[in-house]
């Protein structure tokens, strides 16, 4: 399937950033994939995002500082506290996120749980189309094939993207990929042990200022819904955390590769010191546990 997506429509699938960025390997081979390059700041109603891609994430693994850690993923039992559309679109990113991340460190039976759970809220939330039988079928048989658990992931991802495109769905959009932008970076800060300028991982996420400045644009775009309305109030902690980073040039990019991956870069740099990266990280926990538990309205 042919999916439409634009430079700034692919920023919240933050894997590409955070995830791919983060295997320094593969960067020279990102760089030749660059299709085209706009400024962060062109953006218009009719740009959709992008869930967090599970196919960048086995890039992310590759990093052989950042492990697998079952205790960052959403609990299956919270499925019971989401009980309106908002709360449901919201961690249907969440656990889109969560599955993404168990498939890419090839935890089958943790992936197959979070499978289940997406599948749940796909029928709740008016999108279990997706979801046909002979997809179930490959999933069921697929046991510990890490590369099959990945094209799996990379199908359902594309399928959702295409639905949601061809139903006009786009506050559905946004919230899905605000749940999946907010888990992956709260996966990536906890993943960090402790601040180290050197890391590059540190950069990556200091990067997500850029990420997440456009995602609230587009939410912006569509305050006139109450859910996301409120969603823009339940971000507005990270919003105040973000602007405290030191940008060194006003002219970043972003571009895309032929995989719809998204790469921020260009004449600019983000500085984020200790004291901003602890600010971050306890402020994403914070939104990210809210969003979870479902205190949010």
């Amino acid at each position: 399937m042919k999916i439409k997506a634009t430079p700034i429509c692919a920023i919240v699938a933050a894997s590409a950033l955070m995830f791919q960025s983060c295997a320094g390997d593969s960067n020279n081979q990102n760089n030749q994939q660059q299709q085209q390059q706009t400024q962060t700041s062109q953006t218009n109603e009719n740009n959709f995002y992008l869930i967090p891609s599970p196919e960048d994430l086995f890039a992310f693994t590759k990093d052989k500082n950042l492990q697998f850690v079952p205790g960052l993923v959403n609990p299956i039992e919270n499925i019971d506290k989401y009980v309106d559309n908002k709360s449901k679109e919201i961690n249907f990113g969440t656990y889109s996120a969560d599955m993404a991340y168990s498939t890419a460190f090839g935890k089958y039976q943790e992936s197959l749980k979070e499978f289940k759970i997406v599948r749940q809220l796909s029928d709740e939330i008016g999108i279990g189309n997706v979801f046909t039988q002979s997809l179930i079928n490959r999933i069921e048989n697929v046991k510990e094939d890490r590369d099959s658990l990945k094209q799996i992931s990379s199908d359902i991802y594309l399928d959702i993207q295409n639905f949601l495109d061809s139903k006009n769905r786009a506050k559905t959009m946004s919230l899905i990929s605000t749940g999946g932008w907010i888990e992956f970076l709260y996966i990536i800060v906890n993943s960090v042990e402790k601040y180290d300028a050197e890391n590059p991982t540190i950069q990556r996420i200091a990067d997500q200022k850029i990420i997440f400045d456009n995602l609230m644009l587009r939410l912006e775009q569509q305050q006139s819904d109450p859910g996301i309305k409120s969603t823009i109030a339940d971000l507005s902690p990270l919003k105040d955390a973000f602007a405290q980073l030191e940008v060194e040039k006003n002219n970043s990019t972003a571009s895309t590769s032929n995989s719809g991956a998204i790469k921020v870069g260009g004449g600019m740099k983000i500085k984020m010191t200790e004291n901003n990266f602890n600010k971050i990280k306890e402020t994403i926990t914070s939104v990210r546990n809210n969003i979870t538990i479902n205190n949010v309205k």
